[in-house]
């Protein structure tokens, strides 16, 4: 049965209003659990995952190692389509260092629509076939570690991330995410500004791109980048991870002044 009309009043007031409501009224009364039970693994996987090293790094230098990803997902929403490939290397000491870098596909039960296909390229064949969730999102998190994640529209590679390591193995993201669709018009007052596409960006620092539109090619075009972006940050005396945290939060108001 349903709880009785909601009173005008708001918040947990109201809440506790209709909960006395109903128990007065010998309505039944059902309390949601908040804590979801993580996914049942194997035993060599649960292994994986209660190994994996995850204390987010909080502060470091920029010639320390970051983490560069991007995701494949089988929509523009991260928050109910599938992610369907993860890319990422690493930047450390002003270089990109491609041994290792990290990709990985995650197996689908059912292929995405064929005009998503033509966007991701991930073909109906390579879904269906690619590695168990599971596996594939702790080659990731093995990989990342608690590093610092540097992405290109971060929050929507954030987004997919934490949605699937929550689903498929009862993680959370908790590490520091640095959005260069941000960072770089903070920085660089004459380039192409915000809400721009990361192509943009490259033509800008004239940084040539030989591959684009997979995981990994979009993370080392992402790399290059931020390799780009760290003398601009130096000459602003941005030096650390806190700084440019601090930094990014400007953006809100940046934008007002540049509009």
């Amino acid at each position: 049965m349903r709880l009785p009309p909601e009173p005008r009043f708001g918040g947990a007031f109201s809440w506790a209003l209709r909960y006395h409501q109903a128990v007065r009224s010998g309505l039944p009364i059902v309390i949601w659990s908040f804590l979801r039970p993580r996914p049942a693994l194997s035993s060599a996987l649960a292994a994986r995952r209660n190994a994996l090293a995850l204390e987010p790094v909080r502060d470091q230098s920029l010639d320390d190692s970051w983490v560069v990803v991007d995701v494949e997902t089988g929509g523009l929403n991260p928050r109910v389509d599938p992610l369907l490939a993860i890319g990422a290397v690493r930047v450390a000491g002003r270089a990109i260092d491609m041994a290792p870098s990290c990709e990985v596909h995650l197996r689908q039960r059912e292929a995405t629509a064929s005009d998503n296909i033509l966007l991701h390229g991930i073909t109906t064949g390579q879904q269906l076939n690619a590695q168990e969730p599971a596996d594939a999102l702790l080659d990731w998190l093995a990989f990342a570690g608690g590093q610092p994640r540097l992405a290109y529209h971060a929050a929507f590679d954030r987004l997919a991330l934490t949605r699937a390591s929550e689903a498929c193995l009862g993680l959370k993201e908790r590490a520091v995410w640095l959005d260069l669709a941000v960072l770089a018009p903070l920085l660089v007052a004459d380039g192409p500004g915000f809400d721009r596409p990361l192509d943009d960006w490259l033509v800008h620092f004239r940084i040539p791109v030989y591959q684009r539109h997979g995981a990994l090619a979009d993370a080392y075009a992402t790399a290059q980048l931020w390799l780009a972006l760290l003398p601009v940050a130096r000459a602003h005396k941005l030096i650390r991870l806190r700084q440019l945290v601090r930094f990014s939060r400007q953006a809100h108001w940046f934008r007002s002044t540049r509009s």
